[in-house]
């Protein structure tokens, strides 16, 4: 359900880009990220798409909030309990997610889970400029500050202006942070692919089909900030639970996304001496 319905003035234009943020138990977080959103700096006009998955801890009265104050930016859904699927057993946000790529307008989709934020307000533009000049790119993506569970951030994700083919990346399995992304909104096939359904993580398997369509553009600039969220779903598993993930992931991109058994097979190996090193030895 779109709250406020289809009348607002957002709804009236036609919009650039598209910021998808899906939120679930950010009450102290949501917020920031918003804000940092809705100071974007850009030439052109886009819409936040904020898809608000049945939160129990005041989440849901402030994306209202914001929603009342910004119906110029601001498209919120508001998802019932109902609507979440089952993965591995386990119930998830997933449809949150791919239904905000759905109702994704814009020519170009930027992404922020509402427990990130973004930190440079000429975002959007830098990397819709990026894009604009090379139309053979698919995915443009930035530098991330990542913070660690002591609170400090990690070194950089990306220190160097780069442009690489699907070729180049063949053996590349995720580059950046989601919150630094910046791609086409090409996702109709995407959307129909069973994995989308079935993977345990959305973001790697996102990257594995943006980055074989087009070249992916990297640039230096740190633009986002990824929070080590504590009660985030990434963060509740154990590290034994990640890795065997990690296997699965494998198996479900090789059957539904690069049907190159080579490729399998040496990402296989890989994690096969990343586990003995972990769990065994």
């Amino acid at each position: 359900m779109e709250y406020l319905g289809s009348d607002k003035p957002i709804s009236k234009i036609q919009p650039t880009v598209s910021v998808l943020v899906s939120t679930f138990q950010h009450v102290d977080f949501i917020s920031t990220c918003l804000d940092s959103i809705l100071s974007q700096k850009t030439d052109f006009a886009f819409e936040i798409i904020v898809g608000e998955d049945a939160s129990t801890d005041g989440t849901r009265a402030i994306c209202i909030e914001y929603a009342e104050k910004h119906p110029d930016k601001i498209r919120l859904f508001l998802r019932k309990e109902e609507d979440k699927i089952f993965i591995k057993g386990k119930k998830v946000g997933r449809f949150n997610h791919l239904e905000n790529f759905k109702c994704a307008r814009g020519k170009y989709i930027a992404y922020c889970d509402g427990d990130d934020y973004w930190i440079d307000e000429n975002k959007l533009q830098l990397q819709f400029d990026l894009m604009e000049k090379n139309p053979e790119a698919n995915l443009c993506l930035t530098n991330t500050l990542l913070e660690k569970s002591s609170g400090e951030s990690a070194k950089p994700l990306v220190d160097t202006f780069s442009i690489k083919s699907p070729k180049e990346l063949r053996n590349v399995a995720y580059l950046g942070h989601i919150s630094s992304w910046f791609f086409k909104n090409d996702m109709n096939d995407f959307l129909k692919n069973k994995v989308t359904r079935k993977a345990p993580v959305m973001d790697v398997i996102l990257f594995v089909y943006l980055k074989n369509r087009g070249k992916v553009i990297s640039t230096p600039e740190t633009t986002s900030f990824y929070r080590y969220n504590r009660n985030g779903l990434y963060r509740l598993k154990s590290v034994k639970k990640v890795h065997m993930e990690r296997f699965t992931l494998n198996w479900l991109i090789f059957i539904y996304l690069h049907r190159n058994p080579a490729l399998f097979l040496r990402n296989f190996t890989y994690l096969l001496w990343r586990y003995y090193l972990n769990f065994i030895k």
